[in-house]
C-alpha cells in the first residue's frame, strides 16, 4: 500500500490554509459555521417485488473431539420452529479469519462501529468476574486463559475486560505481547468468604454488566466468562438473608431479560466455572455453583468447569468455538411479531454433535409497513432492541471540558449507503450500571452537516453508548459499542482524541471515511501550558502498534503561552488503494515524546 504513498510524497504536507474554530455549541469537534455539503442525488428506482425477509440462526456442529465438522449440506438439517420443520434458504459454514486477506484487515481497529453484522476476524472477549475468583484460583485463571490462546492463529484477537467494576478493559488486539500482559494482570479478588446479601448484590452487578455487554456487540463475537458463582434466582423473597432495606433480590426475570437480550446480539457465550478446591469464596457455596449454571443455561453451551488440569477442557472449548454454520430460513408473516420461539437443529451425520440455542427472536415487521409510525431516536435509546434496517456507522470523540470532573463527548453518526440522509438521530451513554448517564438529541443545523455531529457533556469512564436515527423513509437504526471517556496522557500534557476528516473552504470537517478526496486532515486539541518546545508529528503504519511507513510534522497553532493548542496536518490519501491505515499522531516537549494518539483512517471504493 505505502509503495504509492512514498512515490508521489515522500512527507506529509502541511495543510497551512486550515483554519480550525471550535466554537459552536456543539463544542470541541464541531465546525462552524459549517455548511451543508450536497450528497448526490440519486434516481429512485422502479420498485420491485420484494423478496420475504430472511432470519439468521447460527450454530455448530462438532465432533467429539470438539473439532468443527465442516461437510454438512442442507440435506443433513433438520431444523424446527415452534416444532414444525421449516425450509432451509441457505447454509454456510463460517469460520471466522480465514478468508482470502483476512489478515490484513483486522491488524487495524475499525475506524468506526456499526450496526452491521460484518466481521473477518475471528474474535474472543474473555470476561472475567474477579470479585467472585480467590487469590488462590490466580494462576489456574491465567493458565485457562493461556490454553485457549494458543489455540489461536497469530491474526487472531483476543480482548478483556473485568466485570462489574471494569478494573481491566483491553480491546480486541492480534498483538501477542498486549494479550499476554492483560492475562499477566489478572487476579482473584472474592473474600474468603461472602455472605448471601453480598452475593446477591454483586450477581446484580453483574447481569447489568452483561446485559450492557451483549447490547454493545454487533459482530459475531466469541466471549467466555470466567466466575466463581452468582446467585440463582431466589424463590423465596428472603431466603435465609435477614430483611434490609438495601437488600438485592435476583429474579427469574433478571436472567431472562439476559438471555432475551442475547438472542438478539450475535455474541457466542461460554461460561466457564472456576471452582476453588479449598473451599473458600463465592465458588464453595452450592448455591453459588447454580447460579453459574443458570447462566451457561441462558446462554446456550454447556458449561466448562475449571477444575485441576485445564488444557484438554480450554483446548477443546477453543476449538469448538473455530466455526459455526449459518442457515436462512423465512418464517410465517404471523411469526414476525418480534416475540421469542423455540427452536431445534439436528444433523444426521453420526457422531456429530449440534450446539445452539433453544430459541430464537423473530423480528417484527410492524416498524416497516406502510404507515406505520417510525420510532424515535430518544425512544430506541431506552430499550435493549436491535435496529438494523438503516445502517449506520458511528464513531465518538472526547475532548476537554471547562471543569476537570467533565469531558465533552462528540458523535458523528451517519448512514453507510451512499447518498443516505438522516431525518432524526439521538445518542446516550450508560454507565455500568447501566443507567443512561447522558444523552442528547441532534437539532436540524447538527443534521445538515456531514457526518451529523451530537455532542454532549458527561463524567470520565468507560461507557456504552447508543447512537440511534431514524430517515426520511421511516427506517430506524442503533448503534451500540464501548466507549471510554478519558483525556490520553497522564504528564503535563494530555490530548483529545484523534480527529481524520477534510478541509472545506478553510474549515475542518470531521469524517469516518474517505473515497476520492486527495488529501485528509488529522485535527488533535493539546491541554497544558508546555513546558519547552512543542512539537507534533504524524506517522502511518500498516497495522496496530506496527512499524511507522511515512512520518511527517504537524503545524500546532497558538502562543506558547496558551493552554490549549491545536495541531493539523495533511496526509495524501489520493494514490492509496482502497483499505485501512493507522495514523498516529505523537506529541513531544524539546523532541521527547510526552503522549500518543491514533486513529484508523478507511479508505473506501468509489
Amino acid at each position: 500500500m505505502y509503495a504509492l504513498l512514498v512515490k508521489s510524497q515522500n512527507a506529509f504536507h502541511a495543510v497551512a490554509a486550515v483554519a480550525v474554530a471550535f466554537v459552536t455549541a456543539a463544542g470541541a469537534f464541531a465546525p462552524a459555521p459549517l455548511q451543508a455539503v450536497p450528497r448526490p442525488s440519486q434516481q429512485a428506482a422502479p420498485a420491485a417485488a420484494a423478496s420475504p425477509p430472511t432470519v439468521t440462526v447460527e450454530f455448530r456442529a462438532l465432533l467429539p473431539d470438539g473439532r468443527p465438522f465442516t461437510d454438512l449440506r442442507p440435506e443433513d438439517v433438520e431444523f424446527k420452529v415452534n416444532g414444525r420443520p421449516r425450509t432451509l434458504g441457505s447454509l454456510v459454514f463460517v469460520e471466522p479469519g480465514s478468508e482470502k486477506g483476512a489478515a490484513a484487515q483486522f491488524r487495524v481497529p475499525p475506524p468506526f462501529a456499526t450496526n452491521t453484522h460484518v466481521s473477518t476476524s475471528r474474535d474472543t472477549i474473555f470476561v472475567i468476574e474477579d470479585d467472585s475468583i480467590p487469590g488462590n484460583m490466580t494462576q489456574p485463571l491465567q493458565a485457562a486463559i493461556r490454553q485457549f490462546v494458543g489455540q489461536l492463529a497469530p491474526n487472531d484477537r483476543a480482548g478483556f475486560v473485568t466485570i462489574p467494576r471494569a478494573g481491566l478493559n483491553v480491546g480486541l488486539t492480534a498483538d501477542r505481547a498486549a494479550i499476554e500482559s492483560a492475562v499477566s494482570s489478572l487476579s482473584g479478588r472474592a473474600p474468603r468468604t461472602e455472605a448471601e446479601a453480598d452475593g446477591a448484590c454483586r450477581t446484580q452487578q453483574v447481569l447489568f454488566s452483561l446485559l450492557n455487554m451483549f447490547r454493545g456487540a454487533v459482530t459475531p463475537t466469541t466471549m467466555v466468562i470466567f466466575s466463581g458463582g452468582l446467585t440463582p434466582p431466589m424463590i423465596n423473597q428472603l431466603t435465609t438473608m435477614n430483611s434490609t432495606t438495601d437488600l438485592c433480590f435476583i429474579r427469574a426475570e433478571d436472567y431472562r431479560e439476559v438471555e432475551l437480550v442475547l438472542l438478539e446480539s450475535p455474541l457466542s457465550v461460554h461460561v466457564v466455572h472456576v471452582q476453588d478446591p479449598t473451599g473458600s469464596g463465592a465458588a464453595s457455596s452450592s448455591v453459588q455453583a447454580q447460579g453459574v449454571e443458570h447462566l451457561a443455561g441462558v446462554s446456550g453451551n454447556t458449561i466448562t468447569r475449571l477444575v485441576g488440569p485445564s488444557e484438554a477442557a480450554m483446548t477443546r472449548l477453543a476449538a469448538s468455538t473455530s466455526a459455526s454454520y449459518r442457515l436462512t430460513f423465512v418464517p410465517e408473516e404471523s411469526e414476525r411479531s418480534g416475540q421469542t420461539y423455540s427452536m431445534s437443529v439436528k444433523v444426521n451425520r453420526p457422531d456429530v454433535e449440534v450446539v445452539a440455542r433453544p430459541s430464537l427472536v423473530i423480528p417484527s415487521r410492524r416498524a416497516s409497513k406502510t404507515g406505520a409510525k417510525a420510532v424515535a431516536p430518544r425512544d430506541m435509546l431506552r430499550v435493549g432492541d436491535a435496529f438494523r434496517a438503516l445502517p449506520l456507522r458511528a464513531a465518538a470523540f472526547v475532548s476537554r471540558e471547562g471543569s476537570a470532573d467533565k469531558a465533552r463527548v462528540v458523535v458523528m453518526v451517519e448512514p453507510m449507503e451512499a447518498g443516505g440522509s438522516l431525518k432524526a438521530a439521538a445518542v446516550g451513554l450508560y454507565d455500568e450500571k447501566g443507567k443512561l448517564a447522558a444523552q442528547a438529541t441532534a437539532d436540524q443545523q447538527s443534521l445538515s452537516r456531514t457526518p451529523p455531529m451530537i455532542a454532549l457533556v458527561t463524567k470520565p469512564g468507560t461507557y456504552r453508548l447508543r447512537a440511534a436515527a431514524t430517515d426520511a423513509g421511516g427506517r430506524a437504526g442503533a448503534v451500540d459499542t464501548t466507549l471510554d471517556v478519558k483525556l490520553s496522557g497522564d504528564g503535563p500534557l494530555t490530548l483529545s482524541s484523534l480527529v481524520l476528516g477534510v478541509a472545506e473552504e478553510g474549515r475542518f470537517a470531521g469524517r469516518l471515511q474517505f473515497s476520492d478526496e486527495p488529501t485528509a486532515v488529522a485535527y488533535l486539541e493539546i491541554y497544558g501550558v508546555p513546558a519547552g518546545v512543542l512539537s507534533a508529528k504524524l506517522e502511518l503504519a500498516e497495522s496496530d502498534g506496527g512499524p511507522t511507513a511515512v512520518t511527517g510534522a504537524m503545524r500546532i497553532t497558538g502562543e506558547p503561552s496558551d493552554d490549549q493548542h491545536v495541531a493539523l496536518g495533511g496526509i495524501p490519501i489520493g494514490a492509496l488503494p482502497p483499505g485501512d491505515i493507522i495514523v498516529r499522531a505523537i506529541v513531544s516537549l524539546d523532541g521527547v515524546a510526552v503522549g500518543t494518539v491514533s486513529r484508523t483512517l478507511r479508505k473506501a471504493a468509489r
